[in-house]
This record gives structure tokens, sequence and C-alpha cells, in this order.
């Protein structure tokens, strides 16, 4: 059985960005971890929503600085 993040990782792969856009974004509210973050940074990237893939980065860089 597959995760829902190698689903999402599936769909990307597959050029079916805004599934897996939807699938992480899904994700990110239950486990906002750096990896999943950065996964949906890197997507919004790809869509061109720039802003939306800076401000997610800025969040995982934060997380890094509050150790």
């Amino acid at each position: 059985m597959t995760s829902a993040a190698e689903r999402a990782q599936i769909f990307a792969a597959q050029g079916q960005t805004c599934r897996a856009v939807a699938m992480y974004r899904k994700i990110v509210e239950i486990d906002p971890s750096a990896e999943n973050l950065t996964m949906l940074a890197e997507l919004y990237a790809q869509q061109g929503l720039h802003e939306d893939s800076v401000e997610l980065h800025l969040r995982v860089v934060k997380m890094g600085l509050g150790r």
C-alpha cells in the first residue's frame, strides 16, 4: 500500500501537478514537516506560484532556525 506522499509524487512524476498539489496540501495540514512543505513549495514553483513557493520555503527555514 502506498502512502499519500508516494501517490502525490507519482502524480507529480506523471505531470499531474494539480493533483499532486491537492494531495500535498492535505498532507501538510496533517504533517507540516520540512520535507512535505518543501515538496509542496517545489510543486508551487512548477506551477508558477512563486510567492506561495517562497512563503513555504521560508517556513522551512524558520523551522530549522527554531531548533
